[in-house]
């Protein structure tokens, strides 16, 4: 099969819009914080490489803010506990190696230019690019998009110096604050491609299929490090599906692939608010169509990435079913691959096995019943379970080990964030 080549700037935008789908109110806000940090950085002089991280931290600014309240609050100007969510970004992003100085920033974003000092006597160096980015995300937050943006350049220029040497670091405010600048940086932002600009500045760097792997980490916790409710749940999915293409005699690249699909098939979860994902009792009927929406958010935005193949429908297509009653197109037999036939299979069969924190998964008969009754009623592959019924014993005991590790990742994950967040 042809070599998968992705951009990594296509993965980070399609993160980055993830992100930002949690509330209309933020829609567009790591997009237009990006945007307008490179036009700040360029006007400071920035070494390429430097604006280069600055756009992808500023992307990811807030990948840390994991509820609805979280990025609600981050709206506010005066946040009451600005660190707490930069802090947990940078957990999240640094998991990606070449993402060092990336993380670093995210990790400062929210340092006032009069608290450095203490910083620094904590040897950690605060970053132009967080500087940049704090500057211009509070920018983005007093601006009220539904009006004419222009109207408010004075008030916000007000806001910002009363600010200058304060919250933020004198030489970027005067050159924000500069004679037509922040009227320049608007208007192109009104006028000018704004991802063609991006592509300008990134370099276009290939991710081949073992980069999209790593790369995909940070995908993974962040879809699943939001809850200790889902903390393990793509894990399995991938590990399962991974496990049942070899055992089909899949291609080598085709069951990585899986791997992929799984560690992102709710990647459209981030747009569900996490006070449903940890719900105890069952959901309304209102709140339960909130949830169905995320396969068609993970189906859109994956499709976007150029050269990503089989894996966006792999991914996006799990909740169909082949007798054309699932969500979100209601797809039939014909219309669905091999790939989406094995990633519906286990995502059930993970969702159900499963421990939760609010209860146990089923056992071995239990779980056989639900999925025989889905495969007679045509809404599972029936060959595919046949495949892990002949290996359900070996499956599940992988897939739980699988998610074993990942409980460990996942407490050692707010551990750190707690450690780091405590020297603050």
């Amino acid at each position: 099969m042809e070599e998968i080549k992705i951009p990594q700037t296509d993965l980070i935008l399609a993160l980055s819009e993830s992100l930002d789908l949690i509330s209309s109110s933020i829609v567009g806000h790591h997009v237009r914080v990006a945007f307008m940090s490179l036009k700040l950085g360029v006007k400071l002089e920035m070494e390429k490489k430097d604006i280069q991280d600055l756009i992808y931290a500023a992307l990811l600014h807030d990948s840390g803010a994991l509820s609805l309240k979280e990025r609600l609050d981050s709206l506010e100007f005066d946040l009451k506990d600005p660190h707490f969510h930069s802090v947990v970004g940078y957990n999240l992003i640094k998991v990606y190696k070449p993402f060092n100085q990336i993380s670093n920033i995210i990790r400062c974003h929210h340092v006032r230019w009069d608290e450095m000092d203490n910083f620094k006597k904590k040897n950690v160096e605060i970053p132009l690019g967080s500087q940049i980015i704090y500057l211009i995300d509070r920018v983005d937050v007093l601006m009220n998009w539904g009006r004419n943006p222009y109207s408010q350049i004075d008030y916000i220029a007000k806001q910002i110096s009363r600010d200058r040497g304060k919250k933020f670091n004198p030489d970027i405010v005067d050159a924000f604050i500069e004679p037509g600048e922040f009227k320049t940086i608007l208007q192109a932002l009104d006028s000018e491609n704004i991802k063609a600009v991006f592509y300008s500045w990134l370099e276009g760097k290939l991710l081949d299929i073992d980069e999209l792997l790593d790369i995909g980490k940070i995908f993974e916790r962040i879809i699943d490090f939001r809850s200790r409710f889902t903390a393990t749940h793509s894990s399995g999915v991938a590990y399962t599906a991974c496990k049942l293409a070899k055992l089909s005699k899949m291609e080598d690249t085709q069951i990585k692939m899986m791997k992929i699909a799984g560690n992102l098939h709710d990647l459209g979860k981030l747009a569900v608010p996490k006070e449903l994902l940890e719900k105890p009792a069952s959901l309304s009927r209102n709140e339960f169509e909130i949830v169905k929406k995320h396969v068609y958010y993970t189906y859109i935005i994956l499709k976007k990435i150029r050269g990503i193949g089989e894996i966006y429908e792999w991914a996006g297509l799990h909740h169909e079913r082949l007798n054309g009653k699932g969500y979100p197109f209601k797809k039939t037999a014909s219309q669905l691959s091999f790939g989406s036939r094995i990633m519906a299979v286990s995502d059930i069969f993970t969702a159900i096995s499963e421990d939760r924190p609010y209860r146990k998964g089923m056992e071995k008969k239990k779980a056989l019943k639900v999925l025989d009754g889905m495969a007679k009623r045509n809404e599972i592959d029936g060959d595919i379970l046949s495949i892990l019924k002949s290996n359900y014993d070996e499956i599940n005991e992988g897939r739980s080990r699988v998610q074993r590790k990942i409980v460990h990742e996942f407490n050692g994950f707010w551990d750190e964030v707690d450690s780091i967040y405590g020297e603050i």
